[in-house]
């Protein structure tokens, strides 16, 4: 394991020493020889590079751009493919790096992989070489969640064998496109095609050169502008654009699915139309995978400050006795350590996308199995990237908090991190909005297993349907911590509350469709306490679930299993802690069962026996110090040296500002 950096000395060595397992074995069982050496290569690269050097001062807004397209230049003349296996982790060092890359490059041209024929490859190849670099034309200004109500249309003209492009009005500019503002020579276009007979087709995928490579203006009847500075995330300039009567040439639709001939037939390439729509969204599903991941990024940066501050930092103690750590204090474990478990919880089902994502495609493409997976993986995707973008911005706002008055300074970090996660919550699909398609497709599944018809959950995670009446005739029945705490018993508890939901939702569905509800009113009034929840509580099963079948790897040892099984209890209880009113008022628990006691004193338990295990347990999953760039998160612990280090380099510190004599010769 040499090529795991040791850890220099100092303050957190305490806590290092009380680990009950060897965190650099954790490490590597964990995240694998290849993923930690391709770590290192990147870490070394950055600190070693003179693009990556950590700016003294705050940059404009020009200049922080600049800055992110230089590195990403940097980046990209390293030899190899490697910079996929990159992305993720640049996001501890810069949340900004990854998109322009992924964004630009890889979700681009395997959009146009995915969406388009052979007489694509050639261009999609330019993408890949950075030859052209690309966006994503989805959201408008009048419309973003509802993708169907987008208003730029493709009319095509068959004198001339081109879609004529047009944005009716400003409502109708594509916007907040990564990329767009400033860099993007194509984007990746949803339009409604409209053939010469003046039928709409709905919405279709163009590829479409936006600006000249040679000069990077605008094309002729294009409109780009750029929508400024943001709350985060200002590496990547997002921007606006709107046609004006643009001819684009026929060969530029994206026609693996539908197509229109020279002279203006449509030509369905899919028998079945309803699925049209969800086969061309298949970059967003690409990015809703890597919100997730990169959202786990941000929680891993926010957890190694607040821990390694938390176990140093000393506050009040017993009378007569030396100041504790605050990490000691029961608030505090109770308050981070759940963030922790969820920390794991998250990557190891991270990890796990990214293995399923590979092997799919890896297989050949059965269509109409094909269809199945990606409707279920469009619904787990819909779930777990809110689920998981919203628990790592509690998890920050949490660190925040427990680094007190220290936390809020922006060499903390939190609020670069913060602002960053903050973006997730709505790119790539509305939290809000993209959790009810987790719960259509769940309802779809129950109806079919009401009528006697078969389940498509090729990947299992609605494996449970069929057994949902025998899940919820269960009753809770344990009368200890040590019992109630056993994953299988925590993951049974999860299912119950799944089949709750699900039956829960589907009567009051219906009720709603015999009085007289029309579809938009059923969908609309079946959220808050129904569908919401049940999406919610399918995330969380699912991510205990990956988290079980991982610890039961032979690859870990004893002890490396007996804390991953701790930190998975902890997610799975905290997770269930939430609903114990539902236990109760679903019936699975009764009056005299103690299941909130068992629940809450569990956590607490499991809570007190981290303190000893946490600074290890975060050491594993923590970027080098030049990366996490806090004085109150260095591996070393010496927080106070680093914050006078910071404080006392800036010689503005220490002037009294210009224009002190005009404030008070107003006194």
């Amino acid at each position: 394991m040499n090529f795991i950096e040791e850890l220099p000395n100092g303050p957190l060595d305490v806590y290092r020493k009380r680990a009950s397992f060897n965190w650099k074995l954790l490490k590597l069982n964990l995240e694998g020889e290849d993923c930690i050496i391709s770590q290192a290569k990147l870490w070394k690269f950055i600190k070693s590079n003179p693009e990556f050097q950590h700016a003294n001062e705050s940059l404009s807004l020009n200049a922080t751009r600049r800055r992110c397209y230089r590195q990403l230049n940097a980046l990209s003349k390293i030899e190899g493919d490697i910079f996929d296996a990159w992305s993720h982790w640049l996001r501890l060092y810069d949340p900004s790096i990854g998109p322009l890359r992924r964004i630009g490059q890889s979700t681009i041209a395997e959009g146009i992989l995915d969406l388009g024929t052979e007489r694509h490859r050639e261009l999609a190849q330019k993408f890949f070489d950075v030859r052209f670099i690309g966006c994503l034309g989805f959201t408008e200004i009048a419309h973003g969640s509802n993708l169907k109500g987008l208003q730029t249309t493709a009319i095509y003209n068959p004198q001339t064998e081109s879609f004529i492009l047009n944005s009716p009005n400003f409502k109708a500019a594509k916007c907040w496109s990564g990329l767009l503002g400033k860099m993007a020579t194509h984007t990746l276009l949803y339009a409604q095609l409209i053939t010469p007979d003046n039928v709409n087709h709905d919405l279709h995928p163009f590829i479409v050169p936006i600006r000249d490579p040679e000069t990077h203006l605008p094309l002729p009847n294009v409109i780009i502008g750029d929508l400024g500075e943001k709350i985060g995330l200002n590496g990547v300039d997002n921007g606006f654009l709107m046609f004006k009567n643009y001819s684009l040439p026929r060969r530029n639709l994206l026609n693996r699915n539908a197509d229109v001939s020279k002279d203006g037939k449509y030509i369905a390439i899919m028998e079945n139309r309803s699925q049209y729509f969800g086969t061309f969204l298949s970059p967003l599903a690409t990015g809703r995978m890597g919100v997730t991941i990169h959202s786990t990024m941000f929680s891993r940066l926010a957890l190694t400050i607040a821990i390694r501050y938390c176990a140093c930092r000393k506050q009040f103690g017993p009378p007569g006795k030396e100041e504790w750590p605050v990490i000691e204090y029961q608030v505090q474990q109770t308050r981070i350590f759940p963030h922790l478990a969820a920390l794991y919880a998250w990557t190891i089902f991270g990890y796990n996308l990214l293995r399923m994502k590979e092997a799919e495609s890896k297989k050949l493409k059965d269509q109409k199995n094909l269809i199945a997976k990606n409707l279920e993986i469009h619904a787990l995707l819909s779930a777990v990237k809110p689920l998981s973008t919203w628990t790592t911005q509690q998890i920050i706002q949490d660190c925040r908090e427990s680094c007190a008055g220290h936390g809020y300074l922006k060499a903390s970090r939190f609020g670069e991190i913060r602002d960053a996660n903050d973006a997730a919550i709505t790119y790539e699909g509305e939290n809000t909005v993209l959790i009810q398609q987790a719960s259509q497709w769940l309802l779809k599944q129950y109806d079919n297993f009401q009528n006697g018809k078969a389940i498509a959950s090729p990947f299992e995670t609605a494996k449970f349907i069929p057994n949902s009446e025998y899940i919820l005739s269960l009753k809770f029945n344990l009368s200890t911590v040590e019992d109630t705490f056993k994953l299988d018993h925590l993951l049974l508890m999860l299912k119950w509350l799944i089949c709750y939901y699900l039956k829960k939702t589907y009567i009051h569905v219906k009720k709603m469709k015999i009085n007289g509800s029309n579809s938009f009113e059923v969908r609309n009034n079946s959220q808050t306490y129904f569908a919401r929840p049940l999406s919610l509580v399918y995330a969380e099963h699912a991510v205990v679930e990956t988290f079980i079948t991982r610890i039961e790897d032979r690859v870990f040892g004893d002890s490396e299993r007996k804390v991953l099984t701790k930190l998975c209890a902890l997610f799975a209880a905290c997770s269930l802690e939430k609903r114990l009113d539902d236990f109760y008022v679903g019936g699975y628990a009764s009056e005299n069962s103690k299941l909130q006691f068992l629940i809450r004193d569990g956590i607490i338990s499991i809570s007190q026996d981290l303190v000893n295990e946490a600074v290890a347990l975060i050491d594993v999953l923590a970027p080098p110090d030049f990366v996490v760039n806090s004085p109150l998160g260095m591996s070393d612990g010496k927080i106070y040296k680093h914050l006078e280090d910071i404080l006392f380099k800036d010689p503005k510190n220490f002037e009294p500002p210009s224009w002190w004599k005009e404030i008070r010769s107003n006194l």
